[in-house]
């Protein structure tokens, strides 16, 4: 995998990364949030899983590597969301207080970390050592 390649892919997890936890997450999505199982929180870890496996898609995974890796983001997306909302309703944290800050930043941190988690598995995969090709039918 092409460094330029790497650089294409934490580019993309970051738009959909924006796109999907500011412009695409809505009320009733984040008030389910602190609830395990609730529907919103589901939603909006699995619109992360869906958008996961579209970026990877595009760049040219096989669909079973896209969905399982976007099925690998949903399920740390949701535990990490699931994690900080109950921080935030324990400690009846506000926008206005300093931690509320702090746990959301470090829960965007963690995000990110998944990322490139995933883009550690991309490499992997692309030097063979999981007996694994990046394109489906070339060699």
């Amino acid at each position: 995998m092409e460094s330029l390649t790497v650089l294409t892919a934490l580019t993309l997890f970051l738009v959909k990364h924006t796109l999907a936890d500011y412009f695409l997450q809505f009320s009733w999505m984040i008030k389910d949030k602190a609830i395990y199982g609730a529907k919103g929180g589901i939603a909006h870890a699995g619109l992360h899983g869906v958008l996961t496996s579209l970026v990877l898609l595009v760049m040219g995974l096989p669909i079973m590597a896209g969905l399982i890796l976007g099925l690998i983001d949903f399920i740390i997306h949701y535990h990490i969301d699931f994690i900080k909302s109950n921080l935030w309703k324990s400690k009846n944290l506000k926008a206005t207080d300093q931690m509320f800050w702090v746990i959301h930043g470090v829960d965007q941190m963690l995000h990110g970390l998944t990322y490139i988690f995933i883009i550690w598995i991309l490499l992997r995969m692309a030097s063979g050592q999981d007996n694994y090709k990046l394109s489906s039918g070339r060699t």
